[in-house]
């Protein structure tokens, strides 16, 4: 292992040590949530600490899920093709679960909603004329 595998195989002992602590620190007695404020052993924690968080830990999930889908060989995929498959994946999954509430007499007319459903059709939109120019 040269000299930057082994610092970044360091580092994610560390991190992955970090992490553990972390998970056992939000899940101890120290933890208050009081009035929509999260406080840990007395001291205040940003909610938006939290969702950044959440959104890192998100991604790096992710991205190791892809990893060690690669290694592993079994579709023989790189490592770009199992995050993007993962990513289809999960694409597929949450529209699956959405797919009833877009006829439902009442959908949610927000920001997010009208740039989820923008984006979903940008993706039909590629996919049918790639799909189109692979068939001619």
């Amino acid at each position: 292992m040269d000299r930057n595998g082994a610092k970044l195989a360091r580092e994610l002992r560390e991190l992955a040590e970090q992490l553990r602590f972390l998970e056992s620190k939000l899940t101890s007695a120290g933890i208050t949530l009081r009035m929509g404020e999260f406080y840990v052993d007395g001291e205040h924690v940003e909610t938006q600490t939290l969702t950044e968080l959440k959104s890192a830990l998100d991604h790096t999930r992710h991205s190791v899920w892809a990893v060690l889908e690669a290694l592993s060989g079994q579709y023989g995929q790189t490592l770009a093709e199992a995050l993007q498959e993962y990513r289809m994946q999960r694409a597929s999954e949450l529209l699956h679960v959405l797919r009833k509430h877009v006829d439902a007499p009442v959908r949610p007319n927000t920001p997010a909603a009208r740039s989820f459903f923008e984006e979903v059709q940008v993706v039909a939109d590629l996919a049918l004329s790639r799909n189109m120019r692979i068939k001619r």
